[in-house]
């Protein structure tokens, strides 16, 4: 099994690392990029860790979440063989707003 980011979400990940960057500094960055990645590890063991995401209940696919930060949650799915990050939410917007990027 392997992991994709979509480009959305790989462009939401830059902008969240720019801002922790920016605003607390390198360690930040680091601790942030070190739960990302044990997420993601996390994930390859067990793709179904994440909660089903209600926002995104009768979408064209199953999505989970789960929160790597209070500030910040990973939305995927799965299949037989890859989990797609489908986008980095950032918790303190509007979720709806969000939710409606997804198909």
């Amino acid at each position: 099994m392997i992991i994709r980011w979509s480009y959305k979400a790989q462009k939401q990940l830059n902008q969240v690392a720019d801002y922790i960057y920016n605003e607390f500094g390198e360690k930040s960055l680091l601790d942030f990029y070190n739960k990302l990645d044990s997420i993601e590890t996390e994930l390859l063991s067990f793709p179904e860790l994440g909660k089903e995401e209600p926002l995104l209940v009768g979408k064209s696919h199953i999505y989970r979440s789960i929160v790597i930060t209070k500030k910040s949650k990973l939305v995927y799915t799965t299949d037989a063989d890859c989990i797609r990050i489908s986008a980095l939410w950032d918790t303190r917007r509007e979720p709806k707003k969000q939710a409606n990027t997804l198909k």
